[in-house]
């Protein structure tokens, strides 16, 4: 579990999985603020089987859920994923571990994500990529039975630990999203299928996604795999006209810089943590 100086959803999340009907072997917290101790693990649910690393540099997602490559060892065959936000009944792992069970070429499984603040809409039936190294949400089930996807949302989802072992686990180049696109596509190439079990629900409040990293983040992606440049820049447009539209639609001003220092940045081969996320 990833979090991120909110202890309380800390304490929601830990509750949700001493509520499963499998519980977890082991649960590694990695606190990217910094601000947790031993102490407050104690008093959480799962306490005797709760392991701490903090991580007050805050790396970045693919950093955290690297540490479970070394620290979980041989103890499971699946990796559980959750952010500090994430909300789901006692069902998930379960559930998970079925779509996964059920389709060995399977390397990683996820909910439907619906939004917290408004469970009746569907954020995330799964993910599609797009030409440039464009990402798009797909907002309804494409199906009642587990269906394959290009990629999914790393809020909620389970990892075999044998398909992460065959892509190296998760590109750190990244910082604030992408991370789950780009395993995804890695998995893929390695014959490793991304499912949407779509019977197991989530929910998950989704954060603003700055354009300057979004964009950066989508070219580091389209350069690997090696998408036309014209294509990337398209992708970087569409994506900024998008935005932009949106944010005067509400009365703010257009980020188009942003969107320009992300597509150099990105064909740069800049990457991590940007200095303004210090």
């Amino acid at each position: 579990m990833i979090a991120y100086k909110r202890h309380d959803l800390l304490v929601s999340v830990l509750t949700n999985l001493a509520a499963q009907t499998q519980l977890p072997v082991t649960v590694l917290v990695v606190d990217n603020g910094g601000t947790l101790r031993e102490q407050d693990l104690l008093e959480m649910p799962l306490s005797d089987r709760t392991e701490l690393v903090s991580r007050a540099d805050n790396p970045g997602y693919a950093a955290a859920v690297n540490l479970a490559s070394s620290r979980l060892g041989v103890r499971t065959s699946a990796l559980l994923v959750l952010t500090h936000d994430s909300d789901f009944d006692e069902h998930l792992a379960a559930g998970l571990l079925r779509a996964l069970d059920a389709e060995p070429r399977a390397g990683a499984a996820a909910p439907i994500l619906r939004w917290s603040s408004r469970p009746e809409r569907v954020f995330s039936a799964g993910g599609v990529l797009h030409r440039g190294g464009r990402a798009s949400h797909l907002t309804s089930p494409r199906q009642g039975s587990p269906y394959e996807v290009d990629w999914v949302d790393g809020a909620v989802v389970m990892y075999r630990k044998r398909s992460l072992d065959a892509i190296g686990w998760l590109d750190e180049r990244y910082f604030l999203y992408f991370e789950d696109v780009d395993t995804a596509w890695a998995m893929r190439q390695c014959g490793h299928r991304t499912l949407i079990a779509p019977e197991v629900v989530a929910r998950q409040e989704p954060g603003a996604h700055p354009l300057y990293l979004g964009s950066r983040n989508m070219i580091l992606f389209a350069r690997k795999t090696t998408e036309a440049p014209v294509l990337q820049a398209i992708a970087v447009a569409r994506r900024a006209i998008e935005d932009s539209l949106s944010r005067i639609m509400h009365g703010r001003a257009p980020r188009i810089n942003e969107a320009w220092r992300g597509w150099r940045d990105g064909r740069n081969g800049i990457s991590g943590k940007p200095p303004e996320a210090q």
